[in-house]
């Protein structure tokens, strides 16, 4: 799959899934912009475009929990490199607790990065995605909405909200020859699971085996391979889908 003359943006691009997906765009010749608020973001991209060998992944330092401020870098993005094939809404926060303690600011918090910013992206970019005739929007969801966790209510109703608007917005935008789908990883070791289970997995590792069908540990190449797919010419006739990666643990 060639994507050279093509550019997407992506969230949440610095760290795990979003770096695999940036990654495997630019290695096909995508140019790829990147949206995600990390100190070493830009130093990040610099070591990535040297490993490349071409400055195809660009970072822009940007919250998402300022609209005004996103609007204006996505207008700024397009007036300076031009139309946007492709939208990866990727970025979230992992919210975790029981519903009796949860504060009104981390559900907000976890709302407008999670889902509220992916209605607004995919807003902006459309009227880009019309003038090339075309586009493919992806947005990463999650196992989670299976149900099977507890303490996960704002992270689960976020999720929810992203895979509303992948099946509605598809239904909106398929007459001009865009597309629109959903990727839900299962459980997946990033920094993210780190950060919640330190050094040793053992205890998780075993539960997750346990409940999958296919008895391996995925990766986050795993979920970029079927991004790279639904932005790709190889799925021009799949929009609305929940495409779930997740080794058979949930066959929704």
């Amino acid at each position: 799959m060639d994507f050279s003359h093509k550019q997407l943006l992506i969230t949440g691009g610095i760290g795990g899934i979003g770096t695999a997906i940036a990654l495997i765009m630019a290695k096909k010749g995508c140019k790829v912009f990147i949206f995600d608020i990390v100190d070493e973001g830009a130093a990040r991209v610099e070591e990535l475009n040297q490993e490349l060998g071409e400055d195809l992944l660009v970072y822009y330092n940007v919250d998402l929990r300022d609209k005004e401020s996103l609007k204006a870098q996505v207008n700024h993005l397009i007036q300076e490199h031009g139309d946007i094939d492709f939208l990866v809404n990727n970025a979230a926060i992992d919210t975790i607790g029981q519903i009796e303690t949860m504060s009104d600011e981390i559900y907000e918090e976890t709302q407008q990065i999670n889902a509220k910013a992916a209605f607004l992206l995919c807003r902006e970019i459309l009227p880009s995605m019309r003038r090339l005739g075309g586009g493919a929007i992806v947005n990463v969801s999650s196992i989670i909405l299976s149900g099977g966790w507890e303490g996960r209510v704002p992270y689960a109703m976020a999720k929810g909200s992203l895979l509303g608007l992948t099946r509605a917005l598809a239904r909106e935008v398929g007459k001009e020859n865009i597309r629109v789908n959903a990727v839900s990883p299962g459980a997946i070791p990033t920094a993210m699971e780190r950060k919640f289970w330190k050094d040793d997995r053992t205890e998780l590792d075993q539960f997750i085996l346990d409940r999958q069908s296919l008895k391996f540990r995925g990766s986050v190449d795993d979920i970029a391979n079927a991004v790279e797919f639904l932005l790709s010419e190889k799925s021009r006739f799949i929009t609305g889908h929940d495409l779930h990666v997740n080794g058979g643990w949930y066959m929704g």
